[in-house]
């Protein structure tokens, strides 16, 4: 049996020239490779993106079959999908062509404190009622009690780094009252590699393959990834207002999100989380992020 083709230029090249060849002329860059989506960029307006391994496809039929309808009530910038493509040319699966923004990745050059009041609002407009059949993410759609072990076993790698005590109290704050609002939808990864700056500004939110129901809380909750934390009250401000426990639940998933990349092996990752756990109050006697130590493999 033939082997798979690699996601390469050449690969984009010939599904192009096979599906969409008044794209096919156009330069197409080195790929973005995340953990399940390879990404280049086509041309100055445009990207392509295709699944890595079978286990993302589903993700990306999901981003294919609600962004068409979802991106049309957003008033912010997000990559919206032009085309979608079948299989072929040796690849076996469904694949995208989207718009592309302009701008840096959040997490090379991160938002400014001004950009909280735009974050908010795009957030406030994400978080509409999902339906019955909107899609499930079984990491992200799911309660803070389902995350206790991730966030037990990130702990246990920081020990004595981080603050057992002060985390507890945080965690204790968001669970001691029950989560029962309505589910809403939720972008669920928006990480700093998944929005964009512009120069500090928000310029919009990438990548939809989580795209899910859920508390909003976990959107909010990956807003300190985003901001210092002295931005997190004019973010709420421009997202509406939220309730003490919608805030408190916020903080939880950004402790066990931060706890996570503050364990990884990829330098600009595990800043992000390093920082995120010093302003969330729960690191052990360090004042910047570089006091937390890289983690061993």
């Amino acid at each position: 049996m033939a082997a798979m083709p690699t996601p390469d230029p050449d690969l984009v090249r010939a599904l192009l020239a096979e599906q969409f060849p008044e794209w096919a002329g156009r330069d197409i860059a080195a790929p973005f490779e995340g953990a399940d989506m390879a990404v280049f960029r086509l041309g100055a307006d445009l990207a392509v993106r295709l699944p890595r391994h079978h286990g993302s496809v589903g993700s990306l039929q999901a981003e294919i079959r609600w962004m068409g309808r979802l991106a049309q009530r957003w008033s912010f910038p997000t990559q919206r999908i032009v085309a979608v493509g079948r299989p072929g040319a040796g690849f076996p699966w469904c694949w995208a062509v989207t718009s592309w923004l302009p701008g840096e990745l959040a997490a090379d050059r991160p938002l400014d404190a001004a950009a909280a009041p735009a974050l908010g609002r795009a957030l406030a407009e994400i978080h509409q009622p999902a339906p019955a059949d909107a899609p499930w993410n079984s990491e992200q759609s799911v309660g803070l009690t389902a995350r206790e072990p991730t966030l037990r076993q990130a702990l246990d790698r920081l020990d004595g780094h981080v603050d057992r005590d002060a985390a507890a109290a945080l965690w204790l704050a968001a669970t001691a009252v029950p989560d029962d609002g309505p589910r809403v939808w939720i972008h669920a990864d928006l990480h700093p590699f998944n929005v964009i700056s512009r120069g500090g500004a928000f310029g919009g939110i990438i990548d939809w393959s989580d795209i899910a129901s859920g508390d909003p809380a976990v959107d909010l909750g990956f807003a300190h990834l985003l901001l210092p934390a002295a931005a997190m009250p004019a973010m709420f401000d421009g997202y509406g207002g939220a309730d003490p426990a919608t805030v408190a639940r916020a903080r939880a998933i950004a402790l066990v999100k931060a706890a996570a990349l503050a364990t990884l092996r990829k330098p600009v990752a595990a800043a992000i989380g390093r920082r995120c756990l010093i302003e969330l109050g729960v690191a052990r006697s360090c004042s910047t992020a570089r006091s937390l130590p890289e983690m061993p493999p």
